[in-house]
C-alpha cells in the first residue's frame, strides 16, 4: 500500500483549507496548549523521539484519508529524521475504531508495527480482524486482550482527552494536524507536510 502513488484529489476530498495558529485562539475557545496535544505521556512518538518538529495527527483507523494522509507522513519521515509524530487516536468511527486504538496503544514495543499494520490494513475492522493484524505485525493480541481490562481505564482517559482536545479545535472529523503549532484541519501531500515542517522550523 505504501509503494502506490496518491491521488491528491483524494487526499484533499471534502477538506477544509483552512489553517489557524492554536496559540492564538484565544482564552474564550478554551483550546489546549501545544505540550498538551504534542506530548501526552502516554502516547509512544513514532519517527524521531527527540525530533526538532512534533507533528500529532487526529486519526482513526478506519479514516481512508488517514491512511493516504499516513503514507505521506512515512514519506516525510523517511527524508527527515527531526520529525516525531504522534497518532492522536480519536476513535470516530465506532466500537471497532476504539477497540483498535486501545489495542495498539496497549502493544509495548510492538506500537510502531501496530501503527502501521492497522494504517495499511484496507478492510473494515472488527475484533477479531484487528487481532490477525496485529498478530501479523508480531503483536500477541490474546496476551494484549488479557491484560487490555486492567489497562482500559488509562487507556480511556487518555482517548478522552483527545476527544475534549477535538472537541476545542472544534474538529468535524479526521485527519487533522497540529504541526508546529498550527492547526490544519485537512489532510496534506508530503509537499505541503514539507512546507509546515519549514514553517513550523522558521517560526
Amino acid at each position: 500500500m505504501f509503494g502506490r502513488p496518491i491521488d491528491r484529489r483524494v487526499l484533499m476530498k471534502g477538506a477544509a483549507s483552512l489553517a489557524v495558529m492554536v496559540a492564538n485562539l484565544g482564552p474564550a475557545f478554551a483550546a489546549p496548549s501545544i505540550k498538551e496535544v504534542t506530548f501526552d505521556p502516554a502516547i509512544p512518538a513514532l519517527g524521531n523521539p527527540n525530533g526538532d518538529v512534533t507533528i500529532a495527527e487526529f486519526v482513526d483507523y478506519q479514516c481512508p484519508v488517514c491512511k493516504l494522509v499516513f503514507i505521506e507522513l512515512r514519506k516525510l519521515m523517511a527524508e527527515d529524521r527531526g520529525i516525531r509524530l504522534v497518532m492522536k487516536d480519536w476513535p470516530i468511527f465506532g466500537d471497532a475504531s476504539r477497540d483498535a486504538a486501545l489495542m495498539a496503544l496497549s502493544s509495548g514495543s510492538r506500537y510502531a508495527a501496530a501503527v502501521d499494520a492497522l494504517m495499511a490494513n484496507r478492510r473494515a475492522l472488527s475484533p477479531h480482524r484487528t487481532d490477525a493484524i496485529l498478530d501479523a505485525a508480531g503483536a500477541n493480541s490474546a496476551g494484549l486482550r488479557a491484560e487490555l481490562a486492567g489497562r482500559e481505564p488509562k487507556l480511556g482517559a487518555l482517548l478522552a482527552r483527545t476527544q475534549a482536545q477535538a472537541s476545542a479545535f472544534e474538529l468535524r472529523g479526521t485527519p487533522a494536524l497540529v504541526i508546529g503549532g498550527k492547526l490544519y484541519r485537512r489532510g496534506m501531500p508530503v509537499a505541503e507536510l514539507r512546507q509546515a515542517v519549514a514553517t513550523a522550523r522558521a517560526g
